[in-house]
């Protein structure tokens, strides 16, 4: 798997996998993570122009899409619960996959290639991101409030500078 910056020649695809993403949610008991419309391709057009928005692609094309940001963000000002460190962060937004196996370790994998400390959400439904998450080695941190109003499971991931593996 190979991961690039997009470019507004990706947006119809990164709209689709949007679609896709909320379809799949819905169908498999998360029907409000992602409320119809979001995200979309505002969002998409948003993070391509500030390099946030990349691609995984392999020989086929592309598999997913994702945004990988640096913090601060808003969403994570407040939290029920704590944060394991207070040290800069990047954070990981709107993963989604339409095809593959192992997209989202792909993922993480080359977030903590860039960052020592990565934050990220997910709703309370979405088991098969909850599993990727831990199974890297993200930790549950507590809940926030995302603009919508709605809670979600706030996890981070700290890099252990003698290894490069998640710190437990």
């Amino acid at each position: 798997m190979q991961i690039r910056f997009a470019s507004p020649d990706d947006l119809e695809f990164i709209e689709s996998a949007y679609t896709r993403a909320r379809a799949f949610m819905q169908a498999n008991g998360n029907a409000t993570q992602w409320p119809d419309g979001y995200p979309g391709r505002i969002d998409a057009e948003e993070d391509i122009a500030r390099e946030h928005c990349s691609l995984v692609s392999d020989d086929e094309g592309p598999l997913a899409v994702f945004s990988f940001a640096p913090g601060p963000d808003e969403t994570y000002a407040e939290i029920d619960g704590a944060w394991h460190s207070n040290t800069d962060y990047y954070v990981i937004h709107r993963v989604a996959a339409v095809r593959g196996h192992g997209v989202a370790r792909a993922i993480f994998s080359f977030a903590a290639e860039h960052a020592d400390y990565l934050r990220c959400d997910t709703h309370e439904d979405n088991a098969p991101m909850r599993r990727a998450l831990t199974s890297f080695g993200f930790r549950e941190c507590g809940t926030i409030t995302v603009a919508d109003g709605t809670e979600r499971i706030a996890y981070d991931w700290i890099k252990d500078g003698s290894t490069g593996a998640a710190a437990n």
